[in-house]
């Protein structure tokens, strides 16, 4: 699903490019006088799902995005423009300790408390955005220009995931009809485990509203071409959390007790003993944009 939402996605980008290309080819010197710009950008950034959980701040990864964009030029100086981009973020935390409690059946459909309590735990998350951007632009004159630009995105979500582990995992299951703790056996998914992974697994984060801002310089090339360097700050304005989902962080498996599945801190809270609800995510992301540019 994932490969197919950006393929599908990527591939848009690039028709739609096909066309204005193809256009500027056959009208050429009708087009000569036109205010328009094309340009093709590409960027590398620091990013992060901004949030807090479990008295921890979501830490700071990697990214990146490429992108094309249509500007015109309402006076010499200044532009309108949108396009597309396809823009790629990174979320991580890591949690000391996590620990829970909740009521469930075993296998013989007898009621208790499981308990649980993991060390080390750390969740991933990987987001691709679609983002359809409107801004506004003041570019100087001459060969070396400065310009600035700012706007909003709105950044629908191709796809979101994430990832859970920990080093190490204790278990055990209180049965109050008999008032009695048990710590084993382990095929009955109480005892000490090791190092407990999950599968990638749907996030399904909200569409992304973003403010924009870009500064840099602008180098102005023969044949009306143009190379843009600069530096750009996307925020988050709304809440993408998903929805509530009633999801529990890890959870007890009665057909397979030895095999924990994991939710996502950002949507399972039900089960966490006494800590305090996420109360928004939110984008930020912010580095370097390259962008090559021709008018016509």
């Amino acid at each position: 699903m994932k490969t197919n939402n950006i393929k599908a996605a990527t591939k848009s980008v690039i028709a739609a490019l096909a066309i204005v290309l193809a256009l500027i080819s056959v009208n050429g010197q009708a087009l000569a006088q036109s205010n328009n710009e094309v340009s093709f950008s590409l960027q590398g950034s620091f990013s992060k799902l901004k949030y807090e959980a479990l008295g921890q701040d979501s830490e700071m990864e990697n990214g990146f995005g490429l992108g094309a964009k249509y500007a015109y030029y309402l006076t010499e100086n200044w532009s309108l423009g949108t396009g597309a981009e396809l823009q790629y973020m990174e979320g991580s935390i890591f949690v000391p300790t996590v620990q829970g409690s909740f009521l469930t059946q075993d296998a013989e459909a007898d009621e208790f408390e499981f308990r649980y309590r993991a060390a080390n735990f750390s969740e991933s998350q990987e987001v691709y955005f679609l983002n359809i951007p409107l801004q506004v632009q003041y570019e100087s004159s001459g060969t070396v220009r400065f310009y600035a630009a700012a706007g909003i995105k709105a950044g629908l979500v191709l796809t979101s995931e994430y990832q859970s582990s920990a080093t190490s995992l204790e278990t055990s299951g209180y049965y109050a009809q008999y008032d009695v703790e048990l710590t084993s056996p382990e095929f009955a998914g109480f005892g000490e485990f090791g190092a407990v992974n999950s599968s990638e697994s749907e996030l399904d984060l909200k569409t992304n509203f973003v403010a924009h801002l870009e500064s840099g310089v602008k180098l102005m090339l023969e044949n009306s071409q143009s190379l843009y360097m600069g530096l750009f700050l996307d925020y988050g304005l709304n809440d993408i959390k998903p929805d509530a989902a009633g999801e529990r962080l890890i959870d007890y498996n009665a057909q397979n007790p030895t095999d924990f599945i994991f939710g996502s801190l950002l949507s399972s809270r039900r089960d966490i003993n006494a800590l305090q609800k996420i109360d928004e995510v939110k984008s930020l992301a912010f580095g370097l944009k390259i962008q090559y540019a021709f008018q016509f």
